[in-house]
């Protein structure tokens, strides 16, 4: 008895597993879908002016691509309003 538990458990876990590591290329997709390219710009051209917003900057394009969520800190630093692209 106590056999089968542990291999349900087992089976349960690595069914879990499996689905993880096959949702997690859909999963960074729509998490890390990058701006427009008017936004990227609008975003760059803020560093441009402001050069204490470069480490945010750097730090934002490590992966190389901007983020909303990294645009929208950057944008705000620079005391610019950001709104969600359509």
């Amino acid at each position: 008895m106590n056999r089968r538990i542990i291999m349900f458990v087992g089976v349960v876990l690595g069914v879990m597993a499996m689905v993880f590591f096959a949702a997690w290329p859909v999963w960074k997709a729509l998490k890390f879908k990058a701006v427009s390219t008017a936004m990227y710009e609008r975003t760059k051209a803020a560093v441009d002016a402001n050069p204490r917003l470069k480490p945010a900057w750097d730090i934002a394009m490590e992966d190389g691509v901007l983020t909303w969520s990294e645009a929208r800190v950057i944008l705000e630093a620079a005391g610019q309003k950001a709104e969600p692209e359509q």
